[in-house]
């Protein structure tokens, strides 16, 4: 997907897709993203896990491709970007969900890393993003409000674009099966977190996640963690096929379910529950997408 707006944040040096797998780092990532990143110190951070600031800022920079400082401003601008081109929050509560005290403070921090202010890239992004085709609405047509409860999951996180996500499927399947947990009956759940069209591709998250009601992560060690999947309110749309299918899916609930039910895209993650198991070598799915709405 073309990028709706540009990055001036070159200090990125993780360009191949590939699995977290610094074990550290994950207990490091997985702090940041439970809590508001802005109030997480760098200085707290490294002392958690027996490092230095300077030991954890060169492991964080091999495993994600960004030092501590950056990769949290990246992940709260990012969010921000995708508020402000998804939906229709004001400037200023986009800045206040992301953690900014004041709207000037966030109009600069985000100059800084897109090279435009808010308002203008909200209007750059609005005129080069795609209009809804007849497809798009097909969806839209069948998606459906739902209420989640919260889920435990056992996770492994991959970083890199989505068009790999079929491959880290199979990657964290080998992993399970060499730990020896049994595939057969378990619910694989996707999680995913950033907007292609405001995150450059190397830069995307994404977990492969198994239900975990059973507390697998309380035994298995890294390179997976426990996480769940957030309570909520959450738009759900069926898709089946190539993987791209999610893409449709997913703009169809944004951009044409959303406005037409008046509702707003939250900061929540958004789901994949897969009905047939995504580790087969086949790039295709058969899932129920979630995506938060308020």
């Amino acid at each position: 997907m073309e990028l709706l707006l540009p990055v001036s944040d070159p200090e990125h040096d993780l360009r191949a897709p590939q699995a977290v797998d610094d074990l550290d780092i994950i207990d490091i990532l997985a702090r940041m993203e439970a809590i508001n990143s802005s109030s997480a110190g760098l200085t707290d951070l490294a002392s958690s896990v027996g490092l230095s600031p300077f030991q954890l800022n060169r492991r964080l920079k091999r495993a994600v491709g960004d030092t501590l400082g950056n990769y949290q401003r990246r992940l709260r601008l990012g969010l921000a970007a995708a508020l402000l081109t998804r939906s229709d929050h004001s400037i200023l509560d986009i800045a206040l969900q992301t953690g900014y005290g004041s709207q000037a403070a966030f109009n600069h921090a985000f100059a800084r890393q897109y090279g435009l202010p808010p308002r203008k890239a909200r209007l750059i992004a609005r005129s080069k993003a795609p209009q809804p085709v007849l497809r798009h609405r097909a969806f839209a047509d069948t998606t459906k409000p739902h209420r989640h409860h919260a889920l435990p999951v056992l996770a492994m996180r991959f970083q890199g674009g989505y068009a790999h996500v079929p491959g880290y499927w199979r990657a964290f399947a080998t992993m399970l099966r060499r730990a020896g947990v049994d595939l057969a009956g378990r619910q694989a759940v996707g999680i995913f977190y950033d907007d292609p069209g405001v995150t450059p591709e190397h830069l995307i998250r994404y977990d492969c996640c198994i239900l975990d009601h059973e507390r697998l992560s309380e035994r298995l060690a890294g390179p997976f963690r426990g996480d769940a999947v957030r309570s909520g309110e959450y738009a759900s749309l069926d898709v089946a096929g190539p993987y791209s299918a999610v893409a449709d899916a997913v703009f169809a609930i944004c951009a044409v379910w959303m406005p037409l039910h008046r509702r707003r895209l939250t900061a929540s993650p958004a789901y994949e529950f897969h009905r047939q198991a995504p580790w087969n070598d086949d790039g295709i799915i058969d899932a129920s997408i979630f995506i938060g709405f308020e």
